[in-house]
């Protein structure tokens, strides 16, 4: 892969990724998704543990609550793309070009990965709004790495399910039955040690698990060697990335041996 290449692979993604963002300024329900979700979720997570006596998992309960905010919207708005390129007849169209497929819809679950990194922010409001809890970040920097890696990751994440939308035409309902069982797998609503044993190996192959690990440790600040975790986390997203692109190699080969995407 020469500079050309990859000069021309980030000017793809770039320019998809300001696309998705502007349609996304004026869409109700990206708005809804990213913004007045977080503080629904926020109100209930954090509610049911302080009116349960447990006010220690005060913390937990809204980075669990950001980073099911930021999944949510990943999932649904990476659905939501490929129905709105169904619904406007471009699907086939994008799939015909040069430029794969992969790459178009990378740029569009970035950006909106990244902007529903505001639900982060958000859900800490809440919670200090709400049930007075305090807002304040113990280790800043490793917060915001964690953060950054866990956003990049989910988008790979999100890629490996958005291959599976291409051929369904019910994306939307499909993005509703996968999204409880990521959240409640990867520990975001519930402790990890209250889920049976046999479930901790699906826990560790959810890039959330770590990154509410990350997020939770760097927030309290205790002082654990987060190196590790950030190799786990990276290394995930290199795999849902070869995953992924293994499927949507698959998809287009099924839309070229049929000759449309009709069929789907």
């Amino acid at each position: 892969m020469n500079l050309n290449t990859i000069l021309s692979t980030l000017r793809i993604i770039k320019n998809s990724a300001f696309l998705q963002i502007k349609s996304n300024a004026v869409s109700i329900y990206f708005i809804a998704t990213a913004f007045l979700q977080p503080v629904i979720f926020t109100l209930i997570s954090v509610g049911t543990y302080l009116y349960g006596k447990k006010p220690d998992f005060g913390l937990f309960a809204i980075t669990g609550t950001g980073l099911i905010s930021i999944w949510n919207s990943n999932l649904f708005t990476s659905g939501e793309i490929i129905n709105n390129e169904r619904r406007t007849g471009t699907l086939s169209l994008i799939m015909a070009t040069p430029t794969p497929l992969m790459l178009i819809l990378l740029g569009k679950s970035f950006a909106n990965a990244f902007t529903s990194a505001f639900a982060m922010g958000i859900t800490f409001l809440t919670g200090r709004i709400a049930y007075g809890l305090p807002i304040g970040i113990a280790d800043p920097l490793n917060f915001a790495i964690s953060l950054v890696l866990i956003i990049i990751s989910i988008t790979c994440l999100g890629l490996v399910f958005g291959s599976l939308f291409i051929l369904s035409r019910n994306a939307g309902e499909f993005t509703s039955v996968a999204n409880f069982p990521v959240y409640l797998l990867s520990g975001l609503s519930v402790p990890l040690t209250l889920l049976p044993l046999w479930t901790r190996p699906l826990s560790q192959l959810l890039t959330p698990t770590w990154g509410n690990i990350v997020l939770n440790e760097s927030a309290a600040h205790t002082h654990a060697d987060l190196l590790p975790n950030y190799l786990i986390i990276i290394g995930l997203s290199i795999l849902y990335l070869i995953i992924a692109r293994f499927l949507y190699k698959k998809v287009e080969y099924l839309a070229l041996e049929a000759g449309t995407l009709e069929r789907w």
